[in-house]
């Protein structure tokens, strides 16, 4: 662990030594004394030492079911006092750490300890509980204290890796000795297994992200402070790019999301060094969702998190009315900002045209519509993601199936929209509101047998609803990056103000195509945009009219909307945003882990090997273009954040403490996509000083697949 401490590996040949002289006087004090005894009592001490000798040869060498007495195990095979004369157990309020590490099997008896908490280290084995008159210390390598007591507490401020010995002495009996190591990690929990004092310390500690700017913040609590006023415009920065996201739509979003996380982490750590950033296993109401076959928002109904002790409920405004994050402000660019902004100049995606000074959060709807398809991870998605055979694959799939349906649903779409597609249906009524017959669907040359969209309830309107609401967020941004995807590969379709006025309204201040109401624009370029598959233009051409589809292309491409924040550049703007991101890296923690076998009882893809350092990075991004590809920019064009050597983090973000001397590997200054990946190879005990609470899905049991 960087930052850690050497410590001192016992010496196993001395250790055994000193067993043996242990096990020889106490077979000679039987000799010694059975003379004296009758022979049930004589029958019952020739079990006893057998049983001595045998838990001595076990530990040393090194028996698995005798290791279970150490990994905090609730099964064990073999009950300590039958197998060990002395050991150690390490607890705090959450008990016995219970995680499962490679490196806590490296020394025998190792016990995982968190900073900032109470740590009880407690003597265990015959030798402590038998009435022989022990008085027990205690010494580490964390500091020069001596404790005493067969129990102790100790409070460490500070990970690493430290040795501790634990002596017992006696008048009586010959002194015992115990060393091992306790690893001082802390420790990320799932958001349900909190205390009410962590959660209060947690949403207390970030808070202050949103109070206080950075000057005003570091002077109160160092250099590692950020505000969120600099996360959110540097998410901003990397993603507003009209030509390139460097963060999103490739291959680099989980290393510059991770690396986030951390940088949010050390700020954390600097308001209040006793916090670590948990992690929402949102499979738990995803799974709850499915097994329930409801809707997206039933989500509301079952979760806990959006309230006053959490992140607080809304109003029909759109805003956080209560708990540490109500009111939470948007940022403006000031001099200092090279961001672009909106046209009110708020620093939300150029796009997103919405003048709210309040973090805004428009739940499972948009424009009207609930994006039924944009489901709620579950144990099936989240084990797909864990499944993938190569380090490609999840770099892929992790955006996405990972964890992206809770931005399309947490933050929505609303605003003049909302009217808008309700006018439109209205026109179109007839239309969409009409049966198919499966002669119908045959005649567009279609199988009634896979026609997903049904003959009664409104087949029409599903397509609608499914194929271009349920996908707008991705169609209006498509549409101002347009090169990628317009029919003649005109850029800047969708344009915005450069500026408005504070108090404009949304019909004097909108981004729009402005070239569909003035004629210089076919509406037939703009089309391939709002419908960018091939298949499913065909289908919508085989459908409706020419006349349909055209109207249907000026609503959307001419309508003012207002995203949510978790649905564009701003999304770190909202607390959920800094939650649901540790649940992925704890996926591709548990996938690289090698004691981890299985993912809610279910076996998965594993790397060959484990640890996943031999793996080939996936180089990707969508707005990548090859030389001549685009007319508008003929010139060969790659995205960067997306290759193993580009930075996982921008600049002006902290690092963890110790961090960059464990990562930069080369010692340029910056630390790659591919020297953080290596960095956080869970195996390493020197490598970041977190862990997770588990890598178990109790939840999953039973539902998961493998077979699939």
């Amino acid at each position: 662990m960087y930052g850690a401490l050497p410590f001192r590996r016992y010496d196993e040949a001395e250790e055994r030594d000193e067993f043996h002289e242990q096990i020889i006087q106490q077979d000679a004090k039987f000799q010694e004394d059975k003379q004296k005894l009758s022979r049930g009592s004589l029958i019952f001490l020739v079990v006893l030492a057998v049983f001595s000798v045998i838990g001595a040869v076990a530990f040393f060498s090194g028996t698995t079911t005798v290791a279970t007495l150490y990994s905090g195990a609730t099964t064990l095979d073999i009950a300590p006092e039958k197998s060990l004369l002395l050991y150690i157990t390490a607890e705090n309020e959450y008990g016995q750490y219970s995680g499962k590490y490679s490196w806590l099997n490296d020394v025998e008896g190792s016990q995982l300890v968190e900073p900032y908490k109470t740590t009880t280290l407690t003597a265990g084995g015959p030798k402590v509980a038998a009435s022989n008159g022990y008085s027990w210390t205690w010494t580490t390598t964390y500091d020069d204290t001596v404790y005493t007591g067969s129990s102790v507490d100790i409070v460490f401020t500070k990970t690493g890796v430290y040795s501790v010995t634990l002596t017992g002495k006696s008048s009586t009996m010959d002194d015992v000795t115990f060393t091992t190591n306790l690893i001082c990690k802390y420790v990320k929990r799932e958001l349900r297994a909190l205390t009410d004092d962590d959660r209060a310390a947690f949403v207390g500690a970030a808070h202050k992200m949103w109070k206080y700017d950075d000057e005003t913040g570091r002077e109160k609590y160092g250099d590692k402070f950020t505000s969120m006023a600099t996360f959110v415009e540097e998410h901003a920065l990397a993603s507003n790019d009209v030509k390139c996201d460097q963060f999103h739509e490739g291959s680099g979003f989980f290393t510059h999301h991770f690396a986030l996380s951390q940088a949010f982490e050390a700020s954390l750590r600097a308001i209040n060094p006793a916090v670590t950033l948990p992690y929402w296993d949102f499979t738990i109401e995803g799974q709850t969702i499915e097994d329930a076959g409801q809707n997206p928002s039933y989500f509301l109904e079952i979760t806990p998190f959006f309230t006053d002790d959490w992140f607080g409920e809304v109003d029909e405004n759109n805003h956080i009315i209560n708990s540490k994050f109500a009111g939470a402000s948007m940022p403006k660019v000031d001099e200092e900002s090279i961001v672009t902004p909106n046209s009110y100049g708020y620093i939300r995606s150029y796009w997103n045209n919405n003048n709210d000074e309040e973090v805004t959060r428009h739940f499972f709807d948009v424009c009207g519509v609930e994006p039924t398809r944009k489901t709620i991870p579950s144990c099936s998605t989240h084990y797909d993601v864990m499944n993938t055979k190569s380090l490609g694959k999840f770099q892929i799939l992790s955006p996405s199936d990972g964890h992206g349906p809770l931005h399309v649903q947490f933050g929505g779409i609303y605003g003049d929209c909302i009217q808008g597609y309700q006018d439109f249906i209205s026109k179109w009524s007839d239309v969409l509101n009409a049966d198919m017959t499966t002669d119908e669907i045959n005649s567009i040359g279609y199988d009634p047998k896979t026609w997903e969209f049904g003959l009664t309830g409104s087949p029409r309107l599903q397509m609608i609803e499914k194929e271009v609401m349920g996908e707008y967020f991705h169609i209006y941004r498509s549409l101002w990056r347009s090169h990628m995807c317009s029919r003649d590969g005109t850029p800047n379709l969708l344009t915005c103000p450069e500026s408005c006025a504070d108090d404009a309204t949304t019909s004097e201040c909108k981004c729009q195509v402005e070239g569909l109401d003035d004629g210089s624009t076919d509406w037939e370029d703009v089309y391939y945009c709002v419908l960018s598959s091939e298949k499913n233009r065909n289908l919508f051409n085989a459908v409706f009219s020419s006349e349909f589809l055209e109207d249907l292309v000026k609503f959307v491409s001419t309508t003012s909307i207002y995203e949510g924040e978790m649905l564009e550049a701003a999304s770190p703007a909202d607390i959920t945003f800094w939650v649901i991101h540790p649940t992925i890296e704890r996926l591709l923690a548990a996938k690289r882990n090698t004691e981890v076998t299985d993912f809610g009882g279910a076996s998965f893809t594993e790397w060959s090997p484990r640890d996943g350092n031999s793996e080939e990075w996936y180089s990707y991004s969508y707005y990548t273009l090859e030389e001549n590809e685009n007319s508008f920019w003929p010139e060969a064009y790659t995205c960067v954040g997306h290759a193993d050597s580009d930075p996982a983090l921008p600049s002006a973000l902290q690092w963890l403490d110790g961090f960059e001397e464990l990562a930069d590997t080369d010692g340029d200054g910056t630390i790659s996509n591919w020297e953080y990946y290596i960095a956080m190879d869970p195996n390493n005990v020197d490598g970041v000083d977190y862990v997770f609470d588990n890598f178990e899905w109790s939840h999953c049991d039973g539902v998961v697949d493998s077979t699939r």
